[in-house]
């Protein structure tokens, strides 16, 4: 196993015959730099064959490595030089299996590296999606993917990823050409591939199997907003309860939600495929607080036994004590006979973390509420709240893990951005672990600092799994982590991950698909892309528009492209000159960064390079 080099020269007939001494001349002074970089590097040159160097390395990042110091190298060269005493090389490199006889190498990872570098661009550097999977965020120099290319004497089409990021997009336009296949055979095919899509992101989610129960936002009988959000809250909690203590599939409240007002149950039954409907309202009324229930048979639209009615003190106690009797009376009723209908140890372990003021409640479910409609004053009451309470309840760890997402939202949002807002964010966090080792909001906090702040991406990665394992079945920190583990490059499963929000929210934000826009645009697939930005269909988001443009740049629109630029400038200004800002921040995989300013540039717009992510 060995990594391989393939360099050849670009136009050697050409100068050959111009002057064959002069050329002959150029080559070996070109040689002797290129073999003198890869025995620094630890390589070894095994075959000078005609005008190519061929060299083994015993890894892809050094391979890489030499390539690209090589080829800075000539460039500094050429510079200065007339056209005649110019040479460039294009240089392909493989890693696999090898047969060694005496000093030679031979096989097809040897045969792979050279049709590699006939794809090569001259003065550029193509990789086999082998060795670029080893090296992304190793190297210094950024690859775009020049798409899957069928290549002489190789029997299936080979992953290419190319340097310099410009040079991929005709690559791509050369790439496979689609099967031609009778349309019967095509739409046998179609079917097949969409049943196995669904299978394979359905059993690898792993989603709970009992009965489906949505649960609909209780209402409130007195309209103002501190019973708005309370009874949101509320509602809330009794899902997680419900996930927690029964394997039911509980939908998650953003869907039920957008059924509108008190939707009737055949409605509910239709558009969520449910078995099961709970539904209630709440008063508080003073110190009193009133609780009522409705469970509901969605099949036939009749009602059960249902839980409560409660009429108790307003404590932070009888809070959760209601929550909990209404989850063991509906898990009771419909859990599955292999299901631990009602874990007494989880409802211990809910009491022991429970805050020990109401005000503390209150405070983590304001934080919850800024989601409704990211309004900023939402936000700065949430946050001074538990500021406030955490001094007189320290060992609330949800309200120190709800405070560490305030710092960076404040920061994502720039709501009052504190300087020193990350510093603020870990520590809120840690403190939250110390509390409480289990409390998967800490981590997903940590895990979205970690990407904020270009930290390794395997930081984020380790933070977000186990945030997704403690709490598998909260449809908006799924669709959130996996939104940005698609963004660290982790793609398949960021969409994984999504996925199954989707099903958990059947009815979710068109937000959920943009990372499905943007890797098609990275794979080159440039209709796609268009097409699923337009799905997504947030004409005021500046980061979704930016990408937009650069799409019906690289699908050759360029009078949709200019539209839509002159609206990102309305929006945001700035972005004439950096507008790649809002991936960056993001942390974005750097491959995408690169290929997205092909696009932007394609558009019209004339922007210095940005900094990219090496993490």
């Amino acid at each position: 196993m060995a990594a391989v080099l393939a360099a050849d020269a670009v136009g050697y007939s050409r100068l050959m015959e111009a002057d064959e001494g002069a050329a002959y001349r150029l080559l070996t002074e070109r040689r002797t730099i290129i073999e003198s970089i890869v025995n620094e590097l630890g390589g070894r040159v095994f075959g000078t064959a005609g005008d190519s160097v061929i060299a083994e390395f015993p890894s892809s990042v050094t391979a890489v490595r030499c390539a690209h110091r090589i080829q800075s190298a000539l460039q500094d060269i050429n510079r200065d030089q007339s056209a005649d005493a110019k040479m460039e090389f294009r240089i392909g490199i493989h890693f696999g299996e090898m047969i060694q006889e005496d000093d030679n190498l031979f096989g097809e990872s040897v045969n792979l590296a050279a049709r590699l570098e006939s794809l090569a661009p001259s003065g550029g550097i193509c990789l086999s999606g082998a060795v670029h999977e080893q090296v992304k965020g190793k190297v210094d120099c950024i690859f775009a993917l020049g798409g899957r290319q069928r290549v002489k004497n190789i029997a299936k089409p080979i992953e290419v990823w190319c340097w310099p990021a410009e040079k991929a997009v005709q690559l791509r336009r050369r790439g496979t050409k689609p099967w031609r296949v009778p349309i019967v055979a095509l739409a046998m095919i179609l079917l097949l591939g969409a049943f196995l899509g669904w299978f394979t992101a359905t059993s690898e989610v792993d989603l709970p199997n009992g009965p489906r129960i949505a649960v609909l936002p209780f209402d409130t009988l007195e309209q103002n907003a501190d019973n708005q959000y309370f009874s949101e809250g509320l509602s809330r909690e009794i899902v997680t309860y419900l996930s927690k203590f029964s394997n039911l599939f509980v939908i998650d409240l953003n869907s039920t939600r957008q059924l509108g007002t008190r939707p009737q149950c055949t409605q509910v039954r239709r558009e969520l495929s449910t078995d099961y409907i709970l539904s209630g309202s709440v008063q508080r009324s003073g110190d009193l607080l009133a609780v009522t229930t409705r469970f509901t048979d969605a099949r036939t639209c009749q009602e059960l036994d249902s839980p409560g009615p409660f009429r108790r003190d307003l404590s932070i106690a009888n809070i959760f004590d209601i929550q909990l009797e209404i989850a063991q009376k509906v898990v009771a009723q419909v859990g599955s006979a292999d299901a631990p209908l009602f874990d007494t140890q989880i409802a211990n372990r809910l009491r022991r973390d429970a805050p020990q003021t109401l005000k503390s409640y209150n405070c983590v479910l304001l934080s919850y509420w800024f989601y409704e409609t990211f309004e900023p004053d939402r936000h700065r009451r949430a946050r001074d709240c538990l500021k406030q309470t955490l001094q007189n309840d320290p060992d609330y760890s949800l309200g120190w893990s709800r405070l560490a997402f305030s710092y960076i939202e404040a920061k994502k949002y720039a709501i009052d951005t504190p300087d020193d807002w990350a510093e603020l964010a870990r520590e809120s966090a840690n403190r939250a672990l110390k509390l409480n080792p289990e409390n998967a909001d800490a981590y997903y906090a940590l895990a979205i600092l970690s990407q904020m702040q270009m930290e390794d991406r395997t930081i984020f990665q380790q933070f977000a799994d186990r945030a997704i394992k403690l709490n598998p079945n909260d449809a908006f920190v799924l669709a959130d982590l996996g939104t940005w583990m698609a963004y660290s490059g982790e793609w398949e499963k960021g969409k994984t991950w999504v996925q199954r929000a989707k099903t958990l929210n059947p009815k979710h934000q068109s937000w959920w698909d943009y990372i499905w826009h943007l890797h098609a645009y990275l794979q080159g697939d440039y209709k796609s892309a268009r097409d699923i930005a337009l799905k997504v269909n947030l004409p005021d988001n500046y980061m979704v528009q930016t990408s937009l443009v650069a799409a019906y740049a690289m699908n050759e629109e360029p009078e949709k492209a200019r539209q839509t630029l002159e609206h990102v400038l309305q929006l945001r200004p700035d972005s004439a000159v950096t507008p790649l800002t809002p991936f960056l921040v993001r942390n974005m995989d750097p491959e995408l960064i690169a290929a997205l300013a092909v696009g932007l540039r394609k558009a019209g717009l004339d922007f210095p390079d940005e900094p990219t992510n090496s993490n």
